[in-house]
C-alpha cells in the first residue's frame, strides 16, 4: 500500500485500516488511498482516513 507523505500510523483490523497524521490529510491523500480501495468506502475526516470494512455481501 502506498501511504500518503505525512501517514504517522497506519492501524488494521480485519480488513479496516485507519490512517492518521499530525496534521489534516488533503482531498489529494483521499484520492491516494481511494485508488487503492476502488470497492471500498473510504472517508476523510481532518488528520484520520478511514478504509471501511467490506459489507457482508461484498466478502
Amino acid at each position: 500500500m502506498v501511504l500518503p507523505p505525512s501517514t504517522q500510523t497506519l492501524s488494521c483490523t480485519g480488513d479496516a485500516c485507519v490512517l492518521t497524521s499530525a496534521e489534516d490529510f488533503t482531498p489529494q491523500d483521499l484520492n491516494l488511498i481511494r485508488r487503492q480501495f476502488p470497492h471500498r468506502l473510504v472517508t476523510l475526516d481532518g488528520n484520520v482516513i478511514t478504509v471501511w470494512p467490506r459489507t457482508k455481501g461484498e466478502q
